[in-house]
C-alpha cells in the first residue's frame, strides 16, 4: 500500500474516530475508553464499528492492526508526533537519559494470558464493583454487607445471652 494510500485511509476517519482507536491503541476495554472520553459504551462501540465499516476489517483486533499499520505507512507514531527530530538522538559517549526524562510513555507489553486480563488489573475495588454492577449495584452490595454485618452481630449476642443464662 503506497503512502498516499494510507493517508487517504486515515484522512477518512472522524477526530472522535482516531480518538478512540488512539485509546484502542492503548488496549483500554470499551468501558474504559467511555470513561476517559465521558461517552456511553455504546457511542465508543458504534465508532469502532464505523471504522470496521469503512475499511472493512473483522473485527476490532484487525481495525487496530490496520490503525497500526497506516500509521506506520504515513510515518505517524502512536503518541502522536510525527518521527524523530535531530535534536533527540544520542551522540555515541553521551549519557542516556531516563524515559521520563525524554518524556516517553512506556507502556509494559501485552503477551500472552496476561493480556486478556488488562483490564482486570487496572481496576479493583470499588472501581470494579461499579464498572460490573453500577451504582446500584453497589449501593445493593453495602446493603447486603451491612445486613450481613448486624444479622453477626444478632446471632453473636444470642449466643453469649444463652451462654450466660448456662452459667
Amino acid at each position: 500500500m503506497s503512502q498516499q494510500q494510507a493517508a487517504e485511509m486515515l484522512d477518512q476517519l472522524t477526530s472522535k474516530q482516531t480518538e478512540v482507536l488512539d485509546l484502542l491503541l492503548r488496549h483500554l476495554t470499551t468501558k474504559e475508553i467511555a470513561r476517559e472520553l465521558n461517552l456511553a459504551p455504546n457511542t465508543v462501540d458504534q465508532r469502532i464499528a464505523s471504522v470496521r465499516d469503512k475499511w472493512g476489517t473483522l473485527n476490532r483486533k484487525d481495525t487496530v492492526r490496520q490503525y497500526t499499520e497506516l500509521q506506520a505507512i504515513c510515518g505517524k507514531t502512536t503518541y502522536g508526533s510525527e518521527g524523530i527530530d535531530e535534536a533527540s538522538t544520542i551522540s555515541v559517549g553521551e549519557d542516556v537519559p531516563s524515559p521520563s526524562e525524554m518524556n516517553l510513555v512506556v507502556d509494559p507489553p501485552s503477551v500472552g494470558p496476561a493480556a486478556h486480563s488488562q483490564s482486570a488489573e487496572r481496576t479493583f475495588g470499588l472501581q470494579l464493583v461499579d464498572e460490573r454492577l453500577g451504582k446500584m449495584g453497589r449501593w445493593a452490595l453495602v446493603f447486603i454487607f451491612a445486613a450481613t454485618i448486624a444479622v453477626t452481630i444478632a446471632a453473636t449476642l444470642a449466643i453469649a445471652d444463652s451462654l450466660g443464662r448456662m452459667l
